[in-house]
């Protein structure tokens, strides 16, 4: 430790260089792990991570430094692409770039672009669009039109050096200078782990690859500095449309652009204008099959949503993956075995698609989507068993027992109150034990010796665990719904943990069989 501290403080002492120090790279790495603290290679990072941040240091100081190796993989939402993923180390280092560079263009950039910035995003963007439709038609009094455009295979056709020149016009130190170059023209095709396990990569258009694209274009979408060169490449095109053409109503998300005009003809304008420019300084070209153009009043795509100057619907591609999301959910947490369905409890599981409901919960509530989402809610009622649904988000149904110290009576008394028609088989020790009422019918069903006054309950049953199946079987075997309750091995000053692990409820004659597929 000693021999550390002194290290450190010799090497504090002999470099004084204002952005290749321990304190940025630091401050780098922190908001580099937001949100990737518990990935392996964040974790693996964190090991060593005093000695791994003064060697990125030492490497950049001696400009020694080079990207390390990249992982390509596919997806395929929302659409099929490409995607290289940096190193931790590296991501580090374009965070130290970001935090370097990103201030004096956040000065150039126009209002009205809203990709990778701060207090921006798709949902300011919309936002700030209907407030510009209702500028624009008078609050709906007068006809407006609309003219979106984006540009052809955008992120592969990037000239870095076009990038590059444009970023050494706001970077004077020849330090930063030297790491945007190593940054900008890395080839990460010629150093990279493929993983395609369900070999996504076949059904990739060749000119979506970076493996295709010319030579000396092209940027690895995933990267923080990917999409921070795309706004500075695009700033120019914003500054010809605002500053040359006028044009007092654009918007700019990545590369969808928007724009608002009282005449069709100064939209096929501005749009013959974008098309030249983009040719001639920048290397681009529009993508004709995306153009849209239209009234206003019928209601502008743009972001996920369809803005109009009074209200916005969401589209219908988002709702359909959030059902998509649902049906995975229940193919996972329940199933359908003869009569009898079972439900299983996940809480990692849990945890996870909670969090993706209500991101999905969270965006849509700037559309008008409240009654499509209560009938996707209604029409799966096996969400019932593990969330609540009220006040606008999804909720822990368990969350009153995952919150600890509470005594063992405290917990029978949630789980009877959560599950008032099943019974419940609850983990003490070795044993599992029945408590309350219905333990006197049911004493009878499993030909077991009902206890009184047991545990502070006036009525209770017990088995070793070593019965358990055969337990469950009976009661089930007589149509009773059955909820097995075990320990979670956290414990408190009051009592163990103990969750539900698996419910299983016999089909009644009346019932219809449950649909799996949901909606």
């Amino acid at each position: 430790m000693s021999t550390t501290t002194t290290t450190f403080e010799q090497f504090a002492k002999e470099n004084h260089h204002p952005f290749f120090n321990y304190k940025q790279m630091y401050r780098a790495y922190i908001n580099c792990r937001k949100a990737k603290r518990n990935k392996s290679s964040a974790l693996a990072f964190e090991v060593n991570l005093e000695e791994n941040l003064l060697a990125l240091v030492n490497e950049l100081l001696g400009r020694r430094y080079r990207p390390a190796t990249s992982i390509c993989f596919y997806t395929e939402k929302p659409k099929r692409r490409e995607i290289f993923a940096a190193d931790f180390r590296d991501r580090v280092v374009h965070h130290l770039i970001y935090n370097h560079i990103a201030p004096r263009w956040e000065r150039v950039f126009i209002h009205h672009s809203y990709a990778c910035r701060p207090e921006k995003g798709t949902h300011r963007a919309v936002l700030n669009l209907q407030k510009m439709l209702r500028t624009v038609t008078n609050n709906s009094k007068r006809r407006a039109y609309y003219l979106k455009l984006d540009i052809r295979n955008f992120f592969m056709s990037i000239d870095r050096r076009v990038l590059f020149r444009v970023l050494m016009n706001k970077c004077s130190s020849p330090d930063m200078r030297w790491l945007l170059r190593v940054v900008v023209f890395h080839e990460p095709t010629q150093d990279y782990r493929l993983q395609d396990k369900y070999q996504l990569r076949h059904g990739l258009p060749p000119h979506k690859s970076l493996f295709n694209a010319a030579e000396h274009c092209g940027l690895a979408i995933g990267n923080l500095t990917s999409q921070f060169f795309a706004n500075v490449y695009l700033n120019e095109l914003d500054q010809f449309v605002k500053h040359r053409l006028k044009c007092r109503y654009y918007a700019r998300y990545v590369d969808d652009m928007l724009m608002l005009s009282l005449s069709r003809q100064e939209l096929q304008h501005y749009e013959a204008q974008v098309r030249e420019f983009a040719a001639e300084k920048l290397s681009l070209q529009l993508n004709g099959g995306s153009r849209r153009d239209g009234l206003v009043a019928g209601g502008v795509d743009f972001v996920g949503f369809i803005v109009r100057p009074d209200y916005m619907l969401a589209r219908r591609r988002t709702l359909g993956n959030l059902k998509q999301k649902i049906r995975k959910m229940q193919s996972q947490l329940v199933r359908q075995r003869g009569q009898n369905t079972f439900y299983k409890f996940d809480f990692a599981l849990q945890q996870k698609y909670l969090a993706t409901l209500n991101s999905y919960l969270g965006h849509l509530r700037y559309g008008r989507c409240y009654k499509a989402l209560n009938r996707i809610w209604l029409s799966n009622p096996f969400l019932e068993m593990y969330f609540r649904f009220e006040g606008g988000k999804v909720t822990d149904r368990f969350r009153a027992l995952r919150r600890g110290r509470l005594t063992l009576r405290r917990q029978v008394q949630l789980l009877h109150r959560l599950f008032l028609d099943e019974v419940c088989i609850i983990q003490v020790g070795c044993f599992f034990e029945i408590f309350g009422k219905k333990v006197i019918e049911l004493s009878q069903a499993l030909r077991l010796q009902p206890l009184s006054d047991w545990r502070g309950w006036s009525h209770a049953c017990g088995f070793h665990q070593r019965l358990l199946g055969a337990m469950v079987v009976k009661l089930v075997s007589q149509r009773i719904s059955v909820i097995v309750v075990r320990q979670t091995g956290k414990e408190s000053a009051f009592a163990k943990e103990r969750l539900p692990t698996l419910l299983i409820q016999p089909r009644r004659r009346t019932e219809p069989m449950i649909n799996r597929k949901g909606v």
